[in-house]
């Protein structure tokens, strides 16, 4: 089995908290030194709580599955003899009720 980590970090700072009012802004660092800026969705939090530069988790979601996707694909593609020269997705999530009538990825 294997694990994963990651770091989320979120600082008030002098932002007043309990009116809702602070900024959504935080960061994402990983185990091999990357840091990600990341905020909740403007869809989700408006302007200007929420940072429309940074990645949120709904598109970090679709990309993670997308991403997973394609290494699975090349590694059949090699071990089955084909060569791949490039591959491309535009992946997309859609936010929505779910059978249940929940807020989910659908």
């Amino acid at each position: 089995m294997a694990q994963y980590n990651a770091e989320i970090l979120w600082q008030r700072g002098d932002q007043n908290f309990l009116d809702n009012r602070y900024s959504r802004g935080h960061r994402w660092s990983f185990d091999g030194g990357v840091t990600v800026p990341a905020s909740s969705s403007p869809q989700v939090v408006p302007l200007p709580w929420s940072d429309e530069q940074a990645v949120d988790p709904e598109e970090a979601f679709v990309a993670s599955l997308s991403s997973c996707h394609m290494l699975w694909f090349l590694s059949v593609a090699a071990k089955h003899g084909f060569q791949v020269d490039r591959y491309q997705d535009q992946a997309q999530g859609v936010m929505g009720k779910n059978a249940e009538g929940r807020v989910a990825m659908t």
